[in-house]
C-alpha cells in the first residue's frame, strides 16, 4: 500500500558565532567583542592571542567535572606567558625575541582582567542576582540552586562583592 508521509518544517533556532550565548560569562563576551574588532582591525597577533584564550575557556569548559571560572583560565594563561618569558630570558643563549613576544601576549590578555572597583552596594548586588536568576530562568533560588547562583553571582561580580554579601542576599530573596 501506500505510505503517508509527513512533512515537518525545521523549527530550530540557529544561533552564530557573532551572537553572544545568553548566560555567557561577561569575560567571555568581551573577548569576542575584542576579536571581532582585532579582526576587523587586520591586527593578527592580537587576533591569535584573543582566539587562544578563548579556546582555553572553551576546553575548560568542556573537560570533565566542574569548569573553572573564566577568570581563572584567564590568571592561568597570564601566568604561562609569563613563565615562559622569563624562561626563554634566562635560557643559553637568551631569547630575547621569544620572551617578548610572550610578554607583549600577556598585556594582551591583562587588558581583559576586571579592574578592582567600588564594593557593590547591597541594592547593585540585588540587580546582579535578579539578573542571575533571570538569566537562569528561575524565580527564586530553592534548595541545590542557591549555592550555583551564589556562584554564578560571584563570577559576574568579582571582587567587588564577599560571598557572605552575596549569599545573605540570595537568601533574602529568597524569603521574599
Amino acid at each position: 500500500m501506500f505510505a503517508v508521509r509527513t512533512w515537518f518544517p525545521r523549527t530550530a533556532l540557529r544561533t552564530y558565532a557573532t551572537q553572544p550565548q545568553p548566560t555567557a560569562h561577561p569575560l567571555v563576551a568581551s573577548l569576542r567583542a575584542a576579536l571581532k574588532q582585532s579582526m576587523l582591525a587586520r591586527t593578527p597577533d592580537r587576533t591569535s592571542v584573543i582566539k587562544s584564550i578563548l579556546a582555553d575557556i572553551q576546553t575548560a569548559a568542556h573537560s570533565a567535572g566542574s569548569s573553572p571560572s573564566p577568570l581563572k583560565t584567564l590568571a592561568s594563561a597570564i601566568s604561562k606567558r609569563l613563565d615562559a618569558a622569563q624562561t626563554f630570558r634566562s635560557s643559553t643563549p637568551p631569547r630575547t625575541d621569544l620572551a617578548d613576544q610572550y610578554e607583549q601576549e600577556a598585556e594582551v590578555l591583562r587588558e581583559f582582567v576586571p579592574q578592582k572597583g567600588q564594593p557593590l552596594s547591597r541594592e547593585e548586588l540585588e540587580k546582579v542576582v535578579r539578573q542571575t536568576l533571570e538569566d537562569n530562568q528561575l524565580k527564586k533560588a530553592v534548595g541545590k540552586d542557591i549555592g550555583r547562583i551564589i556562584s554564578l553571582t560571584m563570577e559576574r561580580t568579582g571582587d567587588r562583592a564577599d560571598a557572605k554579601d552575596v549569599a545573605a542576599v540570595v537568601k533574602s530573596l529568597e524569603l521574599a
